[in-house]
């Protein structure tokens, strides 16, 4: 039987109270931080996925702070839109009431100094800035007005000054959401009223002609107009025998319809009225015109000018309301194709927000299934490590005590 030592009795029980002493540590420790992982060596691979289920719930936090920042930018531009498109339903109820055939000069004018605040309004909401003093709807440009206005320019005196860029904020791991829309799709791109030229006639002893059905006109437009060849664009009228129109196009030669005619009474050619005075060989031209574009401030800005012109004829007048009446109708639409793809935007946002609380739940179990402490099993632990410890001390004070001089 091998001999133990003072020394090694004392070794021994000195490191089991140690040990002991150290694992109750542990225990305690667990109890009070309420994490079962101290260090990765008590359990290597739980140690990296609570590593790595941090790193993903510090993501989902922050697509959580990029959603709340794309929502608030869509709920602001989508403020902005509704306040723009009630602006234009009031302009074009004035439009509508200047077309009244009682009003003299001085009730268009008041009119036109109401048209002339909303179009301020406008313009204002097209340059509408965010917290960060930036323009929400110039783009890239963003530090710089989206539109700028010029009262001296010869052409526009309303421009858009920034570019067709949008922003994209990531929401999640694959996605990213369009964070704002461009002043130059919403506002710049919106056709003006299509309309034509009567370019020239030949024995003619008159001739007169306004588009009296521009649904109609507009549909002969979009099928006949060449952007490519100019010539494709003219048309020449010729009265021929058996009282009729024959109206051919220049660049082709090809005939595109006949209209019956009497000299000096209105015919209407695909929504154009024309009223001729002439006979048998007369000729007449007119032309497509090229599509224009026009923001919305510049439509309401045209008829401002208008209302204010003076001396109106009827025709003329007619003419400035339905140019500006088409122009806010096509605005409307614009609005309205922004306003849905918001909407869009909003709902997807909500969706993926709702999403990542659900992944970041999940994340945070398993998280909690790997390092949280078992409070019931810490316990009885505790109770059976402190145990083990009162057992070493008893052992060694009983173990040390040992002398032959006891027995002496």
């Amino acid at each position: 039987m091998a001999r133990i030592s003072t020394n090694q009795l004392y070794d021994r029980s000195i490191n089991t109270i140690t040990q002991n002493q150290g694992t109750l540590s542990d225990v305690q420790q667990q109890l009070s931080s309420g994490k079962k992982l101290l260090r990765p060596s008590d359990d290597p691979v739980g140690a990296a996925q609570v590593v790595r289920l941090t790193e993903d719930l510090d993501k989902i936090t922050q697509y959580k702070r990029n959603n709340d920042l794309l929502t608030n930018s869509l709920q602001q531009e989508e403020v902005v839109l509704s306040n723009i498109n009630d602006a234009l339903d009031k302009a074009r109820q004035l439009m509508i009431q200047s077309g009244n055939g009682v009003y003299d000069e001085s009730d268009l004018e008041a009119i036109g100094i109401e048209i002339g605040a909303i179009r301020d309004e406008v313009f204002s909401l097209m340059n509408t800035q965010n917290s960060n003093g930036e323009y929400i709807f110039a783009g890239y440009q963003s530090q710089t007005e989206a539109f700028t206005y010029n009262p001296s320019a010869t052409g526009e005196k309303y421009t858009f000054s920034g570019d067709d860029g949008v922003k994209q904020i990531q929401v999640s791991d694959a996605l990213n959401i369009q964070a704002n829309s461009s002043g130059k799709t919403v506002f710049e791109n919106v056709l003006a009223r299509l309309n034509f030229t009567v370019s020239g006639d030949s024995g003619l002893e008159s001739i007169s002609s306004v588009i009296t059905e521009q649904a109609a006109f507009d549909k002969f437009h979009e099928n006949n107009y060449d952007a490519v060849t100019p010539a494709n664009n003219q048309f020449q009228a010729t009265i021929i025998a058996g009282n009729q129109v024959q109206i051919d196009n220049v660049g082709t030669g090809e005939t595109i319809g006949t209209v019956n005619f009497t000299s000096g009474e209105p015919f209407v050619f695909n929504g154009i009225e024309f009223n001729v005075e002439g006979s048998v060989g007369d000729t007449f031209d007119f032309e497509l015109n090229k599509p224009e574009k026009n923001n919305i401030a510049e439509t309401l800005n045209n008829f401002y000018v208008a209302l204010n012109a003076g001396d109106l004829s009827d025709k003329e007048l007619s003419e400035a309301i339905a140019d500006a009446l088409i122009g806010i109708d096509n605005g409307s639409k614009s609005l309205a194709n922004a306003t849905s793809s918001l909407g869009g935007r909003l709902n997807v946002a909500e969706s993926v927000y709702e999403s990542n609380l659900d992944l970041e739940i999940a994340n945070k179990t398993a998280r909690a299934n790997i390092e949280d402490v078992d409070y019931a099993e810490a316990i009885s632990e505790l109770s059976k490590q402190e145990t083990a410890l009162q057992a070493a001390q008893a052992t060694f004070s009983r173990v040390t005590g040992l002398t032959l001089f006891d027995y002496i």
